[in-house]
């Protein structure tokens, strides 16, 4: 019995010992952390801080991550804990007891609320569920900045929509299936609207509510008759002269005459502007409609009709950003795809404002290239250097003008021909040979072009070895004034590159220039256009391979037989690793 006691005594000893030692663990990682730069920083500073954290997070994961930033030190959840406006958001996601929290540290704040139902079809417990939210949140009396419904439908939410809202700010609607009568927000009145988001929702775009915005992305993709029509498009963009990003996505409804004259409005801090699976007479005369100087993002993805050209005459006026950063260019980056044309210039210096990033998708992208080459021959500029990638399944043999297009820019400096491209061998032709002569001088197509990147594309090397020894000249008493620069760089990526007696040839006239040949699967990532804020995807190419690259400069006419072993070594070992 003594024994048990004593047993008792001591466990219980271990226990305070060990809550006073945790105490202590405790009290020296908070005065580590509090020694760390981050937590000398003023509560405002840090407040500011979790606000840009979280405003990059979906408004229905606000809360996750919220509690993931405020369990990483007791600073942290001190600061998020006093500071109101970082629970200024609601959703229907969350438990009630969250909500509540929410409500009760936000204060008086204006908040977010946010209802989200998934699912194709409105059942009775979203329908219920979806009205019970709202009208709760409603109920507490406090003012609302932002809205988002991603719900199957809003039809159930009609008299709740209609309701004035007069400080709210952000809208978004993503509904799967609209109405079948147009909803009136707020009743028709005029609000404080700056960003709007809708998909598929059936409203009253004649609506006071849509003006003074800032930002408005419509996406009205397999929606037919219940999207915005051109008329009510264009009013949108004239009474918003602060909007700054404009997206639209899905056919409008052509109601206006072709020979009428719209009104134009320039929209001076317009910086994006997204046009998608359109009609080219309605990106015409939204074009025709506003004038944005200050425009660095721009795409227009349409189908072309036969013997249209009006949309082109329309750029030169809506991209007056061209020329200042064809000036300002470190380097420019062109890049031709089956149905696309993309041009994206990087500027000297990361704060230069002049920035473009233009995308044109059309059928045909020859005229663009046309006109592009056109725009370059009136500015009478010598370019920066000048990169040009080739998607895969780009065809040079579907239009005689795409050859004689490209060679108007002089400092292209950079050729990368993807695999599955079309027409290679014409390429090839076309640089092997002047394309007129002036005088005694012959005009080569991209004189100073210096690297070349060669897919397969059924080329052989029997290609590549003729178009070298046609294109640079090897007899060394002849005049060379007057030749392209010599190409520094040539890379074969491919899976069929297999005739060692070309490739020796070839390597034997390539003179200092540095050749790799890779026995790989490529994998090219086309150009693209960062469709949330129209930003640029990658254009380098990615290769499927165990082993990297191996490269060598051959400087001699000859080449030993021990280069020839180890790259016919090499060649083996890849191609037996894969």
């Amino acid at each position: 019995m003594q024994l048990a006691e004593q047993i008792r005594a001591l466990q219980l000893a271990q226990v305070v010992i060990k809550r006073g030692l945790d105490r202590r663990i405790a009290d020296a990682r908070r005065r580590q952390n509090a020694l760390r730069p981050v937590n000398q920083l003023p509560a405002e500073v840090l407040s500011t801080i979790f606000h840009q954290l979280l405003s990059n997070v979906p408004v229905f994961d606000h809360f996750k991550f919220l509690f993931i930033v405020a369990g990483v030190s007791t600073r942290w959840k001190s600061v998020i804990d006093s500071t109101p406006s970082l629970w200024s958001f609601v959703s229907s996601n969350n438990p009630t007891v969250h909500v509540d929290r929410a409500l009760q540290k936000s204060g008086r704040t204006a908040i977010s609320v946010a209802c989200r139902y998934p699912g194709d079809f409105l059942t009775a417990t979203s329908k219920q569920g979806s009205r019970d939210f709202l009208q709760r949140m409603q109920s507490t009396g406090r003012q609302w900045d932002g809205l988002a419904l991603h719900l199957p439908t809003i039809s159930h939410l009609r008299e709740f929509l209609e309701t004035p809202l007069p400080h709210l700010r952000k809208l978004d609607i993503n509904v799967a299936y609209p109405s079948s009568n147009p909803v009136d927000l707020f009743g028709g009145e005029r609000g404080f609207l700056e960003n709007v988001r809708i998909r598929r929702a059936y409203l009253e775009w004649d609506s006071e509510a849509f003006s003074r915005l800032h930002e408005l992305q419509l996406d009205y993709r397999e929606a037919i008759g219940i999207s915005p029509s051109l008329t009510q498009i264009l009013r949108l963009l004239h009474q918003s002269p602060g909007l700054r990003c404009f997206s639209w996505s899905g056919l409008i409804d052509d109601d206006m005459a072709d020979t009428r004259v719209t009104r134009t409005t320039t929209l001076s801090r317009l910086t994006r502007l997204s046009l998608k699976d359109v009609s080219e007479f309605s990106a015409f005369k939204i074009l025709e409609s506003i004038r944005a100087p200050s425009c660095g993002h721009f795409t227009v993805h349409c189908e072309a009709l036969d013997g249209d050209t009006d949309l082109l005459s329309q750029l030169q006026y809506f991209l007056p950003s061209l020329k200042s950063s064809l000036q300002r260019a470190a380097t420019i980056s062109i890049c031709l795809g089956p149905s696309n044309f993309h041009y994206h210039c990087v500027p000297q210096t990361p704060d230069c404002s002049s920035k473009l990033d233009f995308k044109f998708e059309r059928t045909d992208p020859s005229s663009v290239l046309e006109w592009f080459a056109e725009q370059l021959h009136e500015f009478g500029l010598m370019t920066s250097p000048i990169k040009i990638p080739f998607d895969p399944r780009f065809d040079f043999t579907r239009n005689d003008n795409i050859l004689p297009a490209l060679f108007r820019l002089r400092n292209v400096v950079s050729l990368t021909v993807a695999d599955r491209i079309v027409g290679p061998c014409r390429l090839l032709k076309w640089l092997s040979r002047p394309i007129r002569s002036q005088g005694n001088s012959a005009s080569w197509p991209f004189p100073n072009l210096w690297e070349m990147e060669l897919g397969q594309s059924n080329l052989l090397i029997q290609d590549v070895f003729t178009f070298f020894h046609t294109r640079y000249s090897l007899d060394r008493s002849r005049d060379l004034r007057g030749r392209p620069v010599w190409l520094q760089r040539l890379r074969l990526i491919g899976r069929e590159w297999q005739d060692k007696s070309a490739e020796q040839a070839l390597k034997r006239i390539l003179l200092g220039t540095e050749y790799s040949l890779k026995i790989s699967c490529w994998l090219h990532a086309p150009c693209k256009v960062n469709e949330d804020s129209l930003g640029i995807g990658d254009e380098e190419s990615r290769l499927y391979s165990h082993e990297s690259d191996e490269s060598s400069i051959v400087d001699s006419e000859t080449t030993s037989e021990t280069d020839d072993s180890g790259t016919s070594e090499d060649s083996e070992d890849e191609t037996g690793e894969e």
